[in-house]
């Protein structure tokens, strides 16, 4: 067994049937200087996130006892934790459902173990980031507090992830300006993103969501045809 420092103790759920599967993982987690633990089954799962919840969770979607996407879906109702959806589903429909369902990023079984590694690393990255000087971002009537990590609009609390946390803070940053489709991949997920155009598309569909009064014509979080996404300063 590793021995871990404070900063590597890093708790990982793997929800998992099947348990070759399961112990492959584990390992490749544990070598990576993080601390795996594995259920086999949809009510375990959400049993051990609310009682003890992980850092991160690795959820397949098919599971003996419930959908994955159903899991998904019940830990989203109380709980914004960085989630991978890891699945032999490789239709893009697939990815498109989990990624609408509340997932962070979606991995088509196999994958690499390096690919794992990196892809939780970034992930745990994102929610670990802090700004270096900037206290609060302001656009309009949109703040976020950079310290405290929070985003509210009109004065009310936006519940983001970390990924619609850090796509938000991509366009505040950028504000009145267009930024590409693959700067804001690049800079919210990392440089191995670039061209994975549906999980950007997925966030920002669920960002608008949660703020624009109308989602269909959204004033904050604007597409530029062919170019990218822009937040307009003022109001049109």
């Amino acid at each position: 067994m590793l021995t871990l420092s404070e900063e590597q103790t890093r708790q990982i759920l793997i929800v998992e049937d099947d348990s070759d599967t399961a112990e492959v993982v584990g390992t490749l987690l544990e070598n990576a200087g993080y601390v795996a633990v594995a259920v086999a089954r949809g009510d375990l799962a959400l049993h051990e996130i609310s009682t003890t919840p992980p850092d991160l969770v690795l959820l397949d979607i098919n599971l003996p006892d419930m959908n994955g996407l159903d899991v998904l879906r019940q830990v989203r109702i109380n709980s914004l934790l960085p989630l991978i959806v890891i699945s032999g589903f490789t239709q893009e429909r697939d990815k498109v459902l989990a990624l609408e369902a509340g997932a962070d990023d979606y991995m088509v079984k196999p994958f690499s173990p390096e690919e794992l590694i990196a892809r939780v690393g970034a992930l745990l990255r994102r929610v670990d980031w802090t700004p270096p000087l900037e206290p609060k971002l302001t656009v309009r009537q949109l703040e976020v507090d950079m310290a405290r990590r929070q985003a509210t609009l009109r004065s009310k609390k936006l519940h983001l992830t970390p990924i619609e946390y850090g796509i938000l803070v991509a366009l505040m940053r950028n504000a009145g300006q267009v930024i590409s489709h693959d700067d804001l991949l690049r800079n919210v997920w990392g440089e191995q993103y670039e061209g994975d155009y549906s999980v950007l598309r997925v966030n920002i569909s669920r960002l608008r969501q949660k703020m624009e009064e109308n989602p269909r014509r959204p004033t904050y979080i604007v597409t530029v045809p062919g170019q990218g996404y822009c937040m307009p300063t003022r109001n049109s």
